[in-house]
């Protein structure tokens, strides 16, 4: 075989498995059900010196109504997976409709570096 050959038949398997795997990576995220709010921008800073820690979150309301009260919740764990501070942090907006976007902070101090942050997104409860 000619090295022309080779090289049209190496573009053309190409092209076959980009077209094969693109629509799947391409493809919209599934939604659980029962999820209604998802981080969709996350960024933390830890001064080790003071122990200051800040974090800053985006939350979507990626549910079809409206979702009350959104936030997040922010654990801290020792090397060991023990919980040793959380918060939990809410929006200034009170309410957030689908598709609609808020942005969360929280600085606090810490007593010692965690071995993990965890950071969930979190919906308040309503009453009436």
């Amino acid at each position: 075989m000619s090295v022309r050959f080779k090289k049209w038949i190496f573009w053309l398997v190409s092209l076959v498995c980009l077209l094969v795997v693109s629509p799947a990576c391409l493809a919209g995220c599934a939604v659980d059900p029962g999820v209604s709010l998802a981080i969709t921008r996350l960024g933390w800073s830890l001064d080790p010196k003071t122990g200051s820690l800040q974090v800053e979150a985006e939350i979507l309301n990626v549910s079809e109504w409206d979702v009350v009260d959104p936030g997040i919740a922010v654990s801290l764990l020792d090397s060991k997976g023990h919980e040793f501070g959380s918060w939990v942090v809410r929006s200034s907006l009170k309410r957030i409709r689908p598709n609609e976007k808020g942005r969360l902070s929280l600085r606090v101090k810490i007593p010692s570096i965690p071995g993990t942050i965890r950071v969930l997104p979190y919906q308040g409860n309503t009453g009436t």
